[in-house]
């Protein structure tokens, strides 16, 4: 170390030359500088990386989406079909609805099951839609979405996701038993009257025994999913014929499982429900942005004095 004429001490430059200690100082990072500086490029890293992942995931592309949708299925028929033993507090639950339905004269499943099963062709076209509809149309939509209107893919997919995730709480909470197995009310099971000729099983369930869940009738996820195809197709199908059939679907889709005995209306109404909360939940940020660009394009009125 050598010193200047001001005696201030230097120190010599790897490149030869010298650095003053003041410039040392301001060189040198501070520790806890430097753990902020460190922070801010971890968190400018992991915002990079999450901007390069949305932006992925915003392109759908189909075989990314038989593996998130088959996933997030099987994971839900897991759930769903694993609730234990709770056939006693699901014919409880059944039998509540059906003494407010009675109570309130809204119990529209009574009628519509009377007549479906004592006509044999309705009976029949009843329970062919119950059991082929619901698995195909669905996913049809899905598939139809991706590739034809895919720039609405990912909000309105995500809305059917969301719903189909928020219902398992009501599977959970509610276990329900279908108006088809109070035999004593009344009703009957129009699946198993049609199980002679239809590969679906005699005791009536929509679906293998091994892989139903009888006791998941609250809220209608059958009616769910049939209101999200049609509110999709009539407001996206550019076709007249198909937003009529959008229309139509749904609207069957609640005669078919009340008249089936697989739903209450009560059932029906929450599942419907469900989707709605589902869809605010997902286009909430947007509806909040559109509000504010209206509020902000509308101009202050001036007050009304008092007095």
């Amino acid at each position: 170390m050598t010193l200047r004429d001001d005696r201030r001490p230097i120190t010599a430059d790897p490149k030869g030359g010298a650095l003053d200690a003041a410039d040392v100082d301001s060189a040198t990072f501070d520790s806890a500088e430097f753990d902020t500086y460190e922070s801010e490029l971890v968190q400018t890293g992991f915002r990079a990386f999450a901007t390069r992942v949305n932006r992925y995931l915003a392109r759908p592309r189909w075989w990314l989406e038989v593996l998130i949708l088959g996933g997030l299925y099987a994971v839900y028929s897991l759930i769903r079909n694993s609730v234990g033993d709770v056939a006693d507090q699901a014919y409880r639950n059944a039998n509540h609805i059906l003494r407010f339905e009675d109570a309130w004269h809204m119990a529209l499943e009574r009628p519509l099951n009377e007549l479906v099963h004592t006509t044999g062709w309705l009976a029949n076209l009843v329970a062919l839609q119950y059991a082929t509809l619901h698995f195909w149309v669905t996913p049809a939509v899905l598939i139809w979405l991706m590739f034809r209107r895919k720039q609405y893919y990912r909000k309105v997919s995500g809305v059917l996701v969301l719903t189909t995730g928020l219902a398992l709480i009501g599977f959970y909470c509610m276990p329900t038993a279908p108006p088809r197995l109070l035999a004593d009310e009344g009703f009957v099971d129009v699946m198993a009257q049609t199980a002679s000729w239809g590969w679906w099983p005699a005791s009536g369930a929509p679906g293998s025994d091994a892989i139903s869940n009888q006791f998941a009738a609250m809220p209608s996820l059958h009616c769910a999913w049939a209101t999200w195809c049609g509110v999709v197709l009539f407001f996206l199908a550019k076709w007249k014929w198909l937003r009529i059939v959008g229309l139509l679907y749904p609207l069957t889709t609640y005669f078919v499982v009340m008249g089936s005995g697989n739903h209450f209306i009560l059932d029906v109404v929450a599942g419907v429900g469900l989707l709605a909360v589902a869809a605010l939940i997902i286009y909430a940020p947007a509806l909040l942005r559109w509000w504010r660009r209206r509020s902000a394009a509308t101009p202050t009125r001036a007050g009304v004095p008092l007095g």
